[in-house]
């Protein structure tokens, strides 16, 4: 067996830039293509090159954008034949920014966009290039939903394949794990319809293994039955009080049934929301927010959400309903907006001790970016689904924490990265095995086998990658190597 490194490219890795000499030819394969073709001279090519993190500014060769899944075949065989390097787009709101490759094809399905509901079946099917809010506004008047993430602009397939962590992950688990069916082109060009019974190796990765297989032009999905209103309480400390009420949360929180769902967001600047009145908009504030994931008109979902707003020492409580796919589901997009510096350091934490908290309000307290401080409690219906059984890894954390920051001067990003480090390495005595793929940034490779569940997951993932994409066609990402017996 041969297991290259996940940062080491192997000789097929080598794809080249388009230059005038190459040009030619790659129109050439590209004449039945049906979409828009991109490229320097465009008058739309730095707004078709602008990704949602402003700290990646990458100049591709070509933006070739896809109408359907023959447009994506023949920009896969293209590239293939003249060994052009080449990037998938799709919604572009990886902090990574791994959607263009400098001087590359990118593969962009930012046209392919339908969404079909089945209603009666409880089935979606979505085009690869589907934002979140495509979703949830299609699902929403079925009184349907699919679980998805927790801004509505991000994009499905990026956030499916990682995994597809949200607001629902308590009572239906990940994106990746309400997969039905996938339509994926391959490296080679061949489209598979790929399941349960029709290529399980390759449906196995997909959950969980991102990108690395191949595109995926079409997902259907397992929709659960809800609202379309949702049932959420606010409640919202100062700095002196954070600790306090975050102490009364880890206590309480392993106590809740899968259908309560409660976060905690530190936050720099108090973003205008519904509930927030002007005095303390901009203000250094912490929010619990928790979230009945069930009927909102059910006495008990009133009682949780009440009842947990009065955790600690708040200094504004709020109790609503609101529509969850156009409501609670854009409700953090203001915050996570396009044209930001964006940077993240997530941990999977498998307790939240006193000092713990301690660490994290003090690094709170005085931090000058903007974004917040997140604690995701996990638990419920991601732990339903075994280790063995898809290719996402360490669903046992009961916490997430993410420091998900950005900022708007480039002259910041040295010192704010290093201190954003900093507190990360000082929450290691609580830190568990794993990494959330759909978090690590552009300088986080050496994170990516901990991602992936650690040597023998990557190898598995790695021997369904040398059966798929062999080549390693499918690179800019967090790869997997291929390995060869």
């Amino acid at each position: 067996m041969t297991t290259v490194p996940p940062s080491t490219p192997t000789a097929s890795e080598e794809h080249r830039a388009i230059n005038d000499a190459l040009r030619p030819s790659l129109l050439t394969a590209l004449s039945g293509f049906k979409g828009p073709l991109i490229g320097p001279d465009s008058p739309d090519y730095d707004r078709a090159r602008t990704v949602w993190n402003a700290m990646v500014d990458k100049r591709p060769g070509l933006i070739a954008r896809c109408t359907d899944t023959q447009d994506v075949v023949t920009a896969v065989n293209a590239a293939r034949r003249l060994g052009v390097a080449s990037s998938v787009r799709g919604g572009g709101h990886s902090v990574s920014g791994k959607a263009h490759t400098d001087g590359g094809l990118t593969i962009d399905l930012s046209l392919m966009r339908q969404v079909q509901v089945v209603a009666e079946q409880r089935v979606v099917h979505a085009e690869g290039g589907c934002l979140l809010a495509d979703v949830d506004e299609a699902t929403e008047s079925h009184g349907l939903v699919v679980p998805t993430g927790t801004v509505s602009e991000t994009g499905l397939g990026g956030l499916a394949l990682g995994g597809g962590a949200g607001w629902f992950t308590r009572k239906h688990g990940l994106t990746c794990d309400n997969f039905l069916s996938l339509e994926v082109v391959l490296a080679s060009g061949e489209v598979l319809e790929v399941s349960p019974a029709q290529h399980p190796d390759l449906f196995w990765a997909l959950r969980g293994g991102g990108g690395n297989f191949g595109i995926v032009t079409r997902f259907t999905l397992q929709a659960h039955p809800f609202g379309p209103a949702m049932r959420i309480g606010v409640s919202l400390y100062r700095p002196q009080d954070a600790g306090q009420a975050l102490r009364e949360y880890a206590a309480i929180m392993p106590s809740l049934p899968r259908t309560v769902s409660w976060h905690g967001g530190l936050k720099r600047h108090m973003p205008p929301l519904p509930f927030v009145p002007d005095e303390l908009v901009g203000e250094r504030l912490m929010m619990l927010f928790s979230m009945w994931l069930d009927d909102a008109d059910d006495p008990a979902g009133i009682d949780y959400t009440e009842r947990l707003t009065q955790v600690g020492t708040p200094c504004l409580t709020a109790t609503t309903v609101l529509p969850f796919g156009t409501g609670m589901q854009k409700a953090l997009d203001p915050e996570f907006a396009d044209g930001h510096r964006q940077y993240t350091k997530e941990a999977h934490l498998t307790t939240l001790t006193d000092q713990a908290i301690d660490h994290l309000v003090d690094f709170w307290a005085t931090m000058p970016m903007h974004g917040e401080a997140q604690v995701i409690c996990l638990g419920g219906a991601i732990n339903d689904v075994s280790e063995e059984a898809a290719a996402f890894s360490n669903r046992s954390a009961p916490y997430w924490l993410n420091l998900a920051l950005h900022w708007d001067d480039p002259d910041c990003d040295e010192e704010y990265i290093s201190r954003i480090r900093r507190a990360m390495t000082g929450f290691a005595p609580w830190t568990g095995p794993g990494a959330y793929i759909n978090a690590l940034n552009a300088d986080e490779d050496h994170r990516i086998l901990d991602a992936y569940g650690g040597p023998d997951n990557y190898t598995r993932l790695g021997r369904i990658k040398a059966l798929y994409d062999p080549d390693n066609f499918f690179r800019v990402n967090h790869n997997i190597s291929p390995v060869f017996n």
